[in-house]
């Protein structure tokens, strides 16, 4: 009876290590699922701006550099709305263009001071979403030129 006893044991407490195994592999899929969402999600919000900048630049000059916008896919081209969207019901995306300054002397962009450049500009793409209680932000920044 005592090696019946011990042998269940024995079962029962392997099972729930697999058990367990398995519950944490699942939730450090999961996270790596929504990780590469995001990212994809951020590089789709730069392209984005980069399509605006190849359509006309003068579109991004409209832009508030105090406003931050979401981006809507609608009638086949991408827009910009001041309204919150989340996408798949989980996801925030929101997009910011920022003017650009250059110094004088060596023409380096700069960030305090120097003259404004018209012909560049800051876009940051950031993309949140909650997760086992908590919020998770990623963010990319990079430069737009004026091109054409």
């Amino acid at each position: 009876m005592l090696e019946i006893l011990v042998g269940a044991s024995i079962i029962t407490a392997s099972f729930l290590g697999v058990l367990t195994v398995f519950d944490r592999l699942t939730k450090a899929s999961r996270q790596m699922m929504e990780l590469t969402q995001a990212n994809f999600l951020l590089e789709e919000g730069l392209e984005a701006a980069r399509i605006w900048r190849d359509t006309s630049w003068t579109n991004l000059g409209d832009w508030s550099s105090e406003t931050e916008y979401y981006l809507i896919w609608s009638s086949g081209k991408w827009v910009t709305s001041t309204i919150n969207t989340f996408l798949d019901g989980k996801f925030e995306r929101k997009i910011k263009l920022e003017a650009v300054s250059r110094d004088g002397d060596s023409d380096d962009i700069v960030v305090n001071g120097g003259a404004d450049d018209p012909g560049t500009k800051l876009i940051t793409a950031a993309v949140a979403w909650r997760a086992s209680g908590a919020t998770t932000t990623k963010t990319v920044s990079t430069y737009l030129t004026r091109l054409f």
